[in-house]
């Protein structure tokens, strides 16, 4: 009971008793009344303690489940939150095995790649194995074909060793005492020592009174000797002052100086044949006539195609009935080509000691 009701129930009590003594008269009834009323307000009292009591228990009920209820609440959520834990573990786990399930198909699908790739690399190993093998006796065929060809060329430049130092011995026997100085170096540009031999016997054999030179070096001072001993004049052209220098030198080292005409002559462009080329100037030329042998060891080849050809061609005017016609280097394709065009345009010509150097003789036989 609280205190307000514990109030309202005495001051109802009081106000009771004061009624019945104001409007009972007899003692005994009185009594009674009171006694009644008492009995009464007691038993209000315990209603009251009662209701007190049940309501106590209400309120107590109610909070007990009011924190049962929260802490079923707090269970909750702390259940949901598991929960949704869980379930996100479950998500990130089903995404990890989706990607380990990824990852070992790409594996798989990358193991049969690798399966085919090396299946197809046995198969070009193979293949390149087989082409090895191949290459390998293509290549000792070819190693004894090469061997076969050198030890043909080394037997042939063998000879051609013996052959010119038999040539050189040749022309250092002759005449040697007259020589006042170191004769010049033969063979790569200049003539070799074979071609030197066969050039000055031909010219003792055959005694011309003029000769022209085409390309000086190596040969003019060599024929500046013989044309000395046997009165021939001499005339060598040149399209380069530096090279007509050097000869130029050279000849005044062994005292010949006065032997040979050495002119220097640019090169000009000729039309022949519908063609053009670039051979010796006219003006150098201009005075000769009745050369009795002309060599051609120029212009070099470098200069154009067929570079020598014009010299028959342009100097056929000026050549003696009787000339000789030498053209150097016809172990060469294109000095053949201009030795078989010159024999077939100017049937007056034959060629004559082949095969004695790489010296291409031509005679003229129209005495007239």
């Amino acid at each position: 009971m609280s205190r307000k009701q514990a109030l309202i129930a005495a001051a109802l009590l009081v106000a009771g008793v004061a009624v019945i003594l104001l409007t009972v008269e007899d003692t005994g009834l009185w009594v009674a009344a009171v006694t009644v009323l008492l009995t009464l307000g007691l038993l209000s009292v315990l209603v009251l303690r009662v209701q007190y009591a049940v309501l106590r228990e209400l309120r107590r009920a109610s909070t007990a489940t009011k924190r049962a209820d929260e802490k079923t609440h707090r269970e909750l959520s702390k259940v949901s939150a598991r929960q949704a834990a869980i379930e996100e573990k479950l998500a990130v786990m089903r995404t990890d095995l989706k990607t380990t399930h990824n990852k070992n198909e790409a594996r798989i699908a990358k193991s049969a790649g690798d399966v085919d790739r090396i299946r197809q690399l046995r198969v070009r190993l193979e293949e390149a194995e087989r082409r090895i093998l191949a290459g390998t006796e293509v290549s000792r065929l070819s190693m004894e074909d090469s061997a076969k060809k050198l030890t043909n060329q080394s037997t042939r430049e063998s000879r051609e060793t013996v052959l010119q130092v038999e040539s050189l011995l040749q022309l250092f026997a002759s005449g040697a005492a007259d020589r006042r100085a170191p004769m010049p170096p033969t063979g790569n540009f200049a003539l070799d020592a074979q071609a030197l031999l066969h050039l000055l016997h031909l010219i003792r054999t055959k005694r011309p009174r003029r000769i022209l030179e085409l390309g000086s070096g190596t040969s003019t001072i060599w024929m500046a000797y013989l044309c000395r001993e046997l009165g021939i004049q001499l005339i060598s052209l040149d399209h380069l002052e530096g090279y007509a220098s050097r000869t130029r030198e050279g000849l005044k080292r062994h005292g010949l100086e006065d032997v040979v005409d050495l002119r220097v002559a640019p090169l000009e462009t000729y039309e022949l044949d519908g063609k053009s080329f670039e051979w010796y100037s006219r003006d150098a030329i201009s005075s000769l006539d009745q050369i009795d042998f002309l060599i051609i060891d120029g212009p070099p080849e470098s200069t154009g195609p067929r570079a020598r050809f014009p010299a028959v061609p342009v100097l056929w005017d000026r050549l003696s009935g009787h000339a000789s016609v030498v053209l150097d280097d016809t172990h060469r394709e294109g000095e053949v080509k201009i030795l078989k065009s010159w024999l077939s345009r100017f049937t007056d010509l034959v060629q004559e000691d082949k095969g004695l150097s790489r010296l291409g003789v031509l005679t003229r036989k129209n005495e007239s």
